[in-house]
């Protein structure tokens, strides 16, 4: 039997179809994987069943059974229950009170002793558990919170859990441990819907795959009898490859070349992610790879590269850019010597969510002769730019109104990163360029970062994802506990012993 069914399921905004005539279904007590591109409609299709958008053609039907969901709570009657991309929890209240809000036991006063011991239950029935009710959200990791919102729905009673990009910010233990979970669930006759770019995760732990694509579904496959080929041909309408295929312009003097970007000995200090007596060289038209689990002092790193200033009383060490002394310089004087970026956090440090992409586009460039002139905004020219990178990104919907808090998260990374590149940056910090981002888009801008290494760019690149690291950068630096444990050259690249020593191991 199906837990849930689209048929004919259509929803605009304005002219734009972000789903139109959707139909597939998702058989009870099993694990669903939902891809597709960027923009293809999964998160409006799951925000539908949920009830946060109003349907204006279709219906889906719950346990074979027509359903007009108005609102969440509506939803949580029907036992759906969400855990979004971007987690809604409250950070400053108590695990306890973040899981019982809403469903508070007790009428004048809330029985959180009653709710405690329902939840310790629960955790236990499922195997999640975990102690820390009475501590803030805001002290926890970003898997302990993804556990915390999981939990909130087990304890509405929710019978089909839809998880909108689970593991985009996640390391790869709480990666392997959330899938974990994720079958015990399964097993215990939970329905789960799984939104996913990452086409591995989906062939692994799921039982069925529907694709979708500008709007539509495009088939739904039985996952153990596909494979990624055939499910990235699906998504993007072509063959896609998973490893960079273009050229790479070798620079044969490459070692000898002045570096751009010198640190020395350098150490800060952190309650979270210090980092302690780092030492490395970026030389024009070389990748240079950042690996680790996160955590290890690689984040701590990129702050104090691109803005020292704020670090002036925690940090020790050398800080040259472009042969100059950098440690006292802010984040606008750093950019104007040359720097671009593509932030570790799109949506803390990349994006003003409330504004249409153009004013984002604009974001550290205000100041720009391309776009100012006499102290006033060229906003037309800034527009035409903005539209030229639309169309070189493939980025949706595409329309420069578009707030970007309303695009998806792929999207407003392709956003986030055409920035970068337009202001002819000479040393690029890129930080988890494809985090979120569809196999498609993943080729363009593996490409994109190649293409300007090859022009002689110097660039330092942060990933959580080793296949990325292994398949673009040209040496490799890899922490452990804030230290540079190893480096590796491109011919030493191998994947064992770079896990091994991002464990703490010997290389």
């Amino acid at each position: 039997m199906s837990a849930i069914e689209f048929r004919g399921v259509s929803k605009r905004f304005g002219n734009f179809y972000a789903n139109r005539n959707l139909s597939f279904q998702v058989k009870t007590g099993t694990i669903h994987g939902l891809i597709g591109e960027n923009g293809a409609g999964k998160s409006t299709a799951m925000k539908a069943l949920f009830g946060i958008y109003p349907l204006d053609e279709g219906e889906i039907l719950v346990q074979g059974k027509p359903a007009k969901i108005r609102n969440p709570v509506h939803a949580m009657k029907f036992g759906i229950g969400m855990v979004h991309q971007h987690f809604m929890l409250a950070g400053t209240e108590t695990v306890l009170d973040n899981i019982i809000l809403g469903h508070e036991p007790g009428w004048i006063w809330i029985k959180r002793d009653q709710a405690l011991s329902e939840l310790k239950k629960i955790s236990t029935l499922y195997g999640l558990h975990f102690e820390k009710w009475d501590h803030p959200v805001s002290s926890l990791s970003v898997g302990e919170q993804q556990r915390v919102e999981i939990l909130k729905l087990l304890y509405q009673r929710s019978d089909v859990l839809i998880l909108d990009e689970p593991t985009a910010v996640l390391t790869p233990q709480e990666v392997k441990e959330l899938f974990q979970n994720l079958k015990k669930l399964k097993d215990e006759g939970k329905t789960i819907i799984l939104i996913s770019h990452k086409l591995k995760e989906v062939l692994e732990f799921t039982d069925a795959i529907t694709v979708m694509r500008r709007g539509e579904s495009v088939g739904t496959k039985v996952t153990a009898e596909t494979n990624e080929d055939e499910l990235a041909q699906m998504m993007v309408g072509r063959p896609v490859s998973f490893t960079y295929q273009g050229e790479r312009k070798m620079f044969a003097n490459a070692s000898d070349m002045k570096p751009v970007v010198r640190i020395r000995d350098l150490s800060v200090e952190s309650s979270t992610e210090p980092v302690k007596k780092v030492s490395f060289e970026l030389r024009p038209g070389e990748i240079l790879g950042v690996a680790g689990v996160q955590g290890n002092g690689q984040s701590e790193l990129l702050r104090y590269l691109t803005d020292p200033k704020k670090f002036t009383k925690s940090a020790q060490g050398e800080y040259f850019f472009q042969g100059q002394d950098a440690s006292h310089l802010g984040p606008l004087e750093i950019r104007a010597k040359g720097m671009g970026l593509v932030p570790e956090d799109r949506l803390s440090e990349g994006l003003l969510l409330q504004q249409d992409m153009t004013e984002n586009f604009l974001l550290g460039q205000h100041q720009d002769s391309r776009y100012q002139k006499n102290g006033l905004l060229l906003r037309k020219k800034a527009t035409e730019a903005v539209n030229a990178k639309i169309k070189e990104f493939d980025i949706r919907p595409p329309f420069t109104t578009v707030w970007s808090g309303r695009m998806s998260g792929g999207n407003q990374q392709k956003l986030v990163i055409a920035r970068a590149l337009d202001s002819n940056p000479s040393v690029l910090y890129v930080a988890h360029p494809t985090r979120g981002v569809d196999v498609g888009a993943i080729e363009k801008i593996h490409d994109a970062i190649v293409q300007e290494r090859n022009r002689g760019k110097a660039i330092l690149l942060f990933s959580s994802e080793l296949d990325e690291l292994m398949d673009l950068c040209d040496r490799m630096l890899v922490f452990f506990n804030g230290e540079i444990r190893s480096e590796y050259k491109r011919s030493e690249f191998d994947t064992w012993s770079i896990g091994r020593v991002m464990g703490g191991g010997d290389r």
